[in-house]
C-alpha cells in the first residue's frame, strides 16, 4: 500500500486531537467537522508517519491518550505506517531534500513559521489551526466542464480559473502528447495555465519542470531553451525554473496528465483548450489531491471503470507514474529525444529516499 511521508510532531498531534469537533460544532461548522475528520482518517489510513518521540514515550503516551493508542492499532492492522524519528526534525530542509517529492509537515508551529517553510521549501506545512485553511484543497477533487456551451454548469472559461488550487509545491510532469506542437497555442495554454498553478514563492529549490509530448514545435534541446526565456519573462517568478522536455512515440502514450507533488490533473483531451481567447474544445477537466482517499473515484474520469479493483488517488497517480518512467526509459536510449535533465524527483525520486 502507497503511504505519503508525513513528518509530525507528537504536539502538533495531540493539539489536533484534542480539536475534534463536537456535535454542536458539527452542526455550526460543518466544513471544520469535514476537514477534522478527513485528516484524522489521513493520519489512520493513509500515512507514512515520522514522529519526534522514541518508542517508549510513545508507548506510555497510548496508555493516557486514545488517539494515540488508536494510531498504533492502526499502525499494526494495516493503516498507516509509524516510524520514530526524532533526529530527522533537527534540519527540515535536509528532510526535504532527501524525502519523496509529496512528504508534508505537521508541526508545532505558528501560521507563520508553516508560511515560511512552505515558501522555502515547496512542501506542504501544517498544524493543527491550518488543517482549516487546508482541507478544501487536500481532500476535495473538482471537475469543470470544458465545452462550446457558454450556458454549462461549471464550465472552464480561462485558466485563471485554476488559481485556485495553487498550492506549495516544487515540481510539476506534464504528459500531454500536442500541448507543444503550436507556438500560439503554448501562448494560450501552457503559458496562463503555468502562471496559475506555479507557487508564488520557493525561496531554496530549483523549480523542476518535466514535459513529455510526441509532436514538438522544434527539437526538445530547443524547446527547452525556448520555454526557459518564456517563463522567465512572462511569469516573473522569484524563482528559477528548470525545463525538461521529452520527445516519445505516439504509442507510448495516450493520457493527457499533470503532476505537482500534491495534485493530479486529468484531462479528457489534450490541454490546448484555448484558441484565439475562446474554448475551442468539449472535454472534462479533472483535479485530485493525492489525499483523496474515496476509492469510487474512477468512475469520474472512466467511462467504465474497473470493477475488480479500487484504489486510491494515491495509488493511481503511482501507476501513472510507473507508466510515464517507462516511457522516460525508452526515450533515454535515444539521446536527441531529452532536452535538459531528468532530475524531476517526481519522475526519478530521491536516491536517498
Amino acid at each position: 500500500m502507497e503511504r505519503i511521508t508525513t513528518y509530525a510532531n507528537i504536539n502538533s498531534l495531540t493539539a489536533f486531537f484534542s480539536k475534534r469537533p463536537s456535535i454542536e460544532d458539527e452542526l455550526d461548522d460543518m466544513e471544520w467537522s469535514r476537514s477534522w475528520m478527513d485528516f484524522y482518517s489521513f493520519i489512520n489510513k493513509q500515512a507514512d508517519l515520522r514522529l519526534d518521540v522514541d518508542p517508549t514515550e510513545l508507548s506510555m503516551m497510548s496508555k493516557t491518550n486514545p488517539y494515540i493508542k488508536k494510531m498504533l492499532k492502526s499502525a499494526s492492522s494495516g493503516g498507516s505506517s509509524l516510524r520514530c524519528e526524532k533526529d530527522a526534525f533537527d534540519n527540515l530542509e535536509e528532510v526535504s531534500n532527501n524525502s519523496m517529492p509529496q512528504t508534508m509537515f505537521f508541526l508545532d508551529k505558528s501560521n507563520s513559521e508553516c508560511e515560511e517553510l512552505e515558501n522555502q521549501l515547496g512542501l506542504i506545512t501544517l498544524n493543527a489551526n491550518r488543517i482549516r485553511q487546508k482541507g478544501g484543497f487536500m481532500f476535495n477533487w473538482s471537475l469543470y466542464n470544458v465545452t462550446k456551451d457558454r450556458g454549462a454548469v461549471k464550465r472552464f472559461e480561462n485558466w485563471n480559473q485554476l488559481e485556485r488550487f495553487r498550492h506549495p509545491h516544487n515540481s510539476m510532469v506534464i504528459i500531454d502528447n500536442y500541448l507543444l506542437k503550436d507556438l500560439g497555442e503554448m501562448d494560450e495554454n501552457l503559458i496562463p495555465m503555468l502562471n496559475s498553478l506555479l507557487p508564488e514563492k520557493l525561496e531554496s529549490k530549483v523549480y523542476q519542470l518535466t514535459l513529455i509530448g510526441v509532436e514538438l514545435r522544434d527539437k526538445p534541446a530547443s524547446m527547452k531553451k525556448y520555454l526557459e526565456w518564456e517563463l522567465k519573462n512572462k511569469l516573473k517568478r522569484p524563482y528559477e525554473i528548470e525545463v525538461c522536455v521529452v520527445k516519445t512515440e505516439s504509442n507510448k502514450n495516450h493520457d493527457r496528465n499533470i503532476f505537482t507533488n500534491y495534485l493530479w490533473i486529468h484531462s479528457g483531451h489534450s490541454f490546448t483548450y484555448m484558441r484565439r481567447q475562446q474554448v475551442s474544445k468539449n472535454t472534462n477537466l479533472m483535479l485530485f489531491p493525492i489525499f483523496y482517499q474515496q476509492k469510487d473515484f474512477q468512475s469520474y474520469y472512466q467511462e467504465e471503470p474497473p470493477t475488480e479493483t479500487k484504489s486510491s488517488v494515491w495509488g493511481a497517480v503511482n501507476q501513472r507514474l510507473r507508466e510515464a518512467r517507462y516511457i522516460l526509459k525508452m526515450a533515454s536510449q535515444n539521446n536527441s529525444a531529452i532536452g535538459g535533465e531528468l532530475k524531476n524527483t517526481i519522475l526519478v525520486g530521491n536516491k536517498t529516499a
